[in-house]
Parts: C-alpha cells; structure tokens; sequence
C-alpha cells in the first residue's frame, strides 16, 4: 500500500505518555484526554508517499493532535482526523518535524528545535518565577542558514512548542523564528 501524499504512521509506544513509575509502581499522573501535554508524539513510518523524503521504519515526531483522541460537541471520545485504520494514521508531511533513521535525529526543512536555557540571574535583582531564559535557546537540531548547532540564537514570541524528545526538554519552531545568532 502506497499512500498518495501523506505518510501512514503509527504510534511508538502508547497513545498517551501519562504515567510515571515511582517505587517500581505505576502511577498516571494526567486522567484528562483534553490536555495535550501528555500525548505521545512520536511514531514510526508504515509506508511513504510517492516522493517521500522520510525512509521507511523511521521515528518521526509528528504534531500533538495526531495521535490525540479528544470528546466532540455531543461529548462522544472521537479520534483524530488524521485516523486512518488499525491504529495507523495518514500524517500530512507539514505536520511531521523531524525523524531518526538510526543515525541521529533530522529536522523536516522549516523546522528546528531548541535547547533553552536557564534564567541567568541579575546580579542586582533575584527572580524566582523565572525558570527559563525568554526567546533565548541554543541549536540543537535544524537545517538554517548561517547557525551551527551548539550556537545560542534569539527567536521571536510564541514561536516555541515544547516536546521532550530522549528525555530532553527542546522547542520546535520554524526557521524563520530564529531572529538572532547571539
């Protein structure tokens, strides 16, 4: 089976990452199918479209809402729209952000992700309701012009998603949120 223009993927792992183990016992920490901050993101590649870039077998991240199972108006659980059958899903490639072929992860062409980095404390002034430096990150994947990866880079508001890929807390965005190379 050979799809026309979207990829057939399915999930690697569970539909939702929800459960952390403590003490060797099992525990869901997130009940809630409207919160996409526990949905599995990634998937592994079933068949590839006329032209497709990604290989065959490969682990991809997709979107959030790929895999995500949510109520409609009458409160009935529906899957996404990207269902396809037996838990395969026929993923536009625009909604797919990087993939690993077995040698490291590739971003797709307008993507990129981003290790942030910690609140660098003033020397005058403590803040404690900052984690996280703002709109400021270094390269840990992508494809764009004139930034390495390792280089600290400055990008616009909103522009970051966040995904914990390998453990790893990274921010996905588009090239051309990247503003700066610092």
């Amino acid at each position: 089976m050979t799809p026309r223009w979207d990829y057939l993927i399915k999930p690697y792992g569970k539909q939702y990452n929800n459960t952390k183990k403590i003490a060797n016992l099992e525990f869901t920490v997130n009940t809630s199918i409207e919160d996409a901050t526990f949905v599995n993101r990634l998937g592994i590649v079933c068949a590839v479209p006329n032209g497709g870039q990604i290989p065959l077998d490969s682990i991809v991240v997709v979107h959030h809402n790929v895999f995500r199972t949510y109520l409609d108006m009458k409160g009935r659980k529906r899957k996404s729209n990207e269902y396809f059958r037996d838990e395969q899903y026929l993923v536009n490639p625009n909604r797919i952000y990087m993939y690993n072929e077995g040698d490291g992860w590739k971003t797709t062409e307008e993507y990129c992700f981003i290790n942030p980095i910690d609140y660098i404390q003033d020397g005058d002034l403590y803040r404690s309701d900052k984690e996280k430096e703002e709109h400021v990150g270094i390269v840990k994947h992508g494809n764009i012009n004139n930034v390495s990866q390792g280089d600290m880079i400055g990008f616009t508001k909103n522009s970051e998603y966040e995904f914990n890929i390998d453990g790893e807390k990274i921010y996905r965005m588009k090239n051309s949120d990247i503003c700066i190379k610092i």
